[in-house]
């Protein structure tokens, strides 16, 4: 009998958000130990995908530095569901079977993240919290929820742009992770100075050789 081949999984970083709360910076370039977030998560992702791109509008040049496609999304005002569409058109013209999403401001996803997500589709879980858009989509599913995007009434946007609901229409699967040493939560994400300060300290003793 023969095995199946392994996917090949293509990782989209999710860096569309408007950042209100932080005075509208581009949180994936936010310093972080001796980095960015950004790179922090691409080092986590880069040994266990085919591809990765950059979920982004405006001008792409501010991710110039890091030599990867920049994605900008092709539907307006669907939210990060857009990114997803562009995401998914892009992982099956590089000839990959799957797309893992990641917020671009969750520096600290877990090594096994990638593995733990398949088989699509899954989402992550952590500290009982439901986390839809760090995710993994089968790259078939794309004409469902360009479908999904084109069909909005007024009655449904509401529901039919969450990203939440795309992932309940596939049957995707929780994949439950731990917290990490210390009672961190691994998909925490930054969403304030506050929070930006705490990472970036934790950043830099998790990097400290002890």
């Amino acid at each position: 009998m023969s095995v199946p081949a392994a996917p090949r999984v293509a990782a989209l970083v999710m860096a569309g958000g408007e950042a209100r709360r932080m005075g509208g910076v581009d949180k994936p370039l936010l310093a972080l130990g001796g980095g960015t977030c950004l790179g922090r998560i691409l080092a986590t992702l880069r040994p266990c995908c085919a591809a990765l791109a950059i979920s982004a509008n405006g001008d792409p040049a501010r991710y110039a530095a890091w030599g990867l496609p920049v994605l900008a999304d092709r539907v307006a005002g669907v939210g990060p569901l857009a990114g997803v569409l562009r995401g998914l058109e892009w992982a099956r013209d590089v000839g990959c079977d799957v797309l893992v999403t990641v917020p671009g401001d969750t520096p600290f996803i877990p090594p096994d993240m990638v593995a733990r997500l398949l088989p699509a589709p899954a989402y992550a879980e952590s500290a009982g919290q439901r986390h839809s858009l760090v995710a993994s989509w089968p790259v078939g599913c794309h004409d469902m929820l360009a479908a999904q995007l084109a069909g909005l009434t007024p009655a449904t946007r509401r529901e039919a742009t969450r990203v939440r609901t795309l992932a309940d229409r596939l049957g995707a699967r929780a994949a439950v992770f731990d917290l990490l040493p210390g009672g961190v939560d691994p998909f925490m994400n930054i969403n304030t100075p506050a929070e930006h300060a705490s990472a970036h300290a934790l950043a830099a003793r998790m990097d400290t050789p002890q």
